[in-house]
């Protein structure tokens, strides 16, 4: 009994001493911090001695592993000696090595049989493949660049469809030489890729509605060639939708015929009403609330139906949409609208009840525009300075070009956006005034290492026949976040001078043309911190361009968890007034 727990009691102090114990490396090499790396990710697998006795074994270990982790760069004649390694019992082994690489091994000849009779007809990243194994040749041996050709061969056929690869053969054979020369390398590949295989018929696993939709979004048509990328870009394009809570698009290979892929679809519908809540706050608006109600599902074809309420101290507005999905229910669609504004902000009060029809096509390609055609019909009754009330109909055909293009959602470090929008109305078409109206809008953001750019402007025009009756929502204004910052929303336009009761009062007309420029640098001096610098300018007046405010300053971007907050102190100035203004943004600002 007492020999065995001798026994025992010398095994697990042996135990803990393994455990415990460690070694510090010094290596004395040329080779770059990399090889060193990899050496000593090599030498420490190797378990430190525990006793004198072990000191050779340990030391012949520890040459192998060093030989081994520059082997995996190449250097197949490399030297590794070790300093005579003195133990002790109470403290770290300190282990000195010498590393003389010596001359990297090169291949010389790449062996590839397969049977591909045409590598330019491949997939180009398969063909990249291939062409980067036959360069090789000539170059220095390199084993991660060999593995990561090796597995990416296998993996980009499976990902574009040759589901009948076969890697028959893949060695890389290293001829070592006795004296310091180079070694040599050969690279020999035997692999069948079989033929490319199409995608099939797309197959519902639940009987649900969505079917068509579904249909209608899906990236590829049956009989191409597939390519796995595709799939998860249909699976996005369902998600995108917004009709399913969720959506999964899968290749069914085992299943697949005539190298047909069926692809299997799982959809589950969004419940028959969906809500959703917001609140803010900004300099321009005060704090805000909006209410979404939508219904995704008013038949099976599609169609929805939804409502907004937006109220804050300037403006209040409630709207019913009913939504028709033409031929990609993510772009293209008909949609039908009611609505009620009601704006009450300096000295601009109106009542807009709206109808709507506006049919979108939208854009395939990110260098593409989203085209829509619209016809409005408003009746507006305002009061804007101090002139009587004006109420005014409007049959209003149109159009919208618009186009973004970004990187990124919470944070766009890269983005730009473009809209052009023309529309008119005549007396001839039941208005009650000759209107033609254009305004163009333009934001470019771009980001270079710590450094961002933003540059926007705005333009507009409006020619009529009797400009008291265009309604204050048409007219243009200047000032705010995001436009002329130092004044207040749509503080910048016209002002004439009215005597009321013999005094002077001034009122804010609005303006039949719009010019605003804006250019604003900052800079990241902190993980989440930004600094920045701006200035714009900008009028709404009777005439182009007259009357110009500006507003400079600085302010403070904070890239927070809930997105990029922005806070400004600006200087405004005008022929009416000077004026400062805090500002705050928060949002991506594209």
């Amino acid at each position: 009994m007492i020999k065995n727990l001798s026994i025992v009691l010398t095994l697990l102090l042996l135990a803990c001493s393994n455990l415990s114990y460690a070694a510090n490396f010094l290596i004395n090499s040329e080779a770059s911090s990399e090889i060193q790396e990899n050496v000593l990710i090599y030498l420490n697998e190797v378990n430190a001695p525990v006793s004198q006795y072990e000191i050779d074994d340990y030391e012949q270990s520890l040459i192998q592993k060093a030989q081994k982790a520059v082997e995996a760069f190449g250097y197949y004649n490399s030297k590794v000696s070790i300093a005579p390694i003195k133990y002790n019992a109470n403290t770290e082994l300190n282990v000195e090595i010498s590393i003389v690489l010596n001359e990297i091994a090169m291949v010389t000849n790449v062996v590839m049989q397969h049977d591909i009779s045409n590598i330019s007809a491949l997939p180009q990243a398969l063909a990249n493949v291939v062409n980067s194994t036959n360069a090789l040749k000539g170059k220095a041996l390199n084993h991660s660049q060999y593995e990561s050709l090796k597995n990416q061969l296998s993996t980009y056929a499976l990902l574009y469809g040759y589901f009948d690869f076969q890697f028959i053969l893949h060695k890389l054979l290293v001829l070592e030489n006795a004296t310091n020369t180079a070694s040599t390398g050969t690279v020999h590949w035997i692999f069948n890729i079989g033929e490319r295989y199409k995608f099939g018929e797309l197959v519902f696993l639940s009987n649900t509605r969505g079917n068509d939709i579904a249909t209608s979004v899906k990236p590829f048509k049956t009989g191409e060639y597939f390519e796995q990328s595709k799939v998860g870009e249909f699976s996005i394009n369902l998600a995108s939708t917004k009709y399913f809570s969720s959506a999964i698009a899968r290749a069914n290979v085992e299943n697949a015929e005539n190298k047909l892929v069926p692809i299997e679809v799982i959809l589950k519908p969004k419940p028959k009403d969906l809500f959703k809540y917001g609140i803010g706050v900004s300099t321009d608006t005060g704090p805000r609330i909006s209410i979404d109600w939508t219904r995704p599902w008013v038949n099976t074809a599609g169609n929805s139906l939804g409502a907004s309420l937006y109220l804050s101290s300037p403006e209040q507005s409630l709207s019913l949409v009913y939504k028709i999905p033409k031929d990609n229910p993510l772009k293209d669609f008909l949609t039908y609208q009611v609505g009620v504004k009601r704006t009450d902000e300096n000295q601009t009060l109106s009542n807009t009840l709206t109808f709507a029809i506006q049919r979108q096509w939208g854009a395939k390609e990110e260098m593409q525009w989203d085209k829509i055609g619209f016809l409005k019909v408003e009746q507006e009754s305002f009061t804007q300075g101090l002139q009587d009330e004006e109420t005014t109909l409007l049959v209003m055909p149109g159009f919208t070009l618009n186009r973004v293009r970004k990187r990124g959602d919470i944070f766009v470090g890269w983005g730009d956006r473009q809209q052009l929008t023309v529309e008119g109305a005549s007396e001839s078409l039941l208005s009650d005034i000759d209107l033609f109206k254009v305004t163009a809008r333009t934001k470019w953001i771009r980001e270079y290492d710590r450094h961002r750019v933003v540059a926007r402007g705005d333009i507009g025009a409006i020619a009529t026949n009797d400009f008291s009756e265009v309604p204050s929502t048409h007219r243009f204004f200047a000032g705010g976040d995001q436009s002329v910052r130092g004044f207040g929303l749509n503080e910048v336009t016209d002002v004439n001078e009215v005597e009321v009761d013999g005094e002077i009062e001034y009122e804010r007309v609005g303006g039949k043309f719009l010019a605003v420029a804006s250019l604003e640098y900052a800079y990241r001096f902190a993980d989440s911190w930004r600094a920045a610098v701006f200035f714009d300018a900008g009028s709404a007046s009777e005439t182009f361009g007259e009357s110009l405010a500006t507003g400079t300053g600085a302010g403070v971007h904070w890239l927070s968890p809930i997105g990029n907050v922005q806070i400004y102190i600006a200087r405004g100035q005008s022929d009416f007034e000077n004026t400062w203004r805090l500002h705050l943004v928060i949002g991506p600002g594209l």
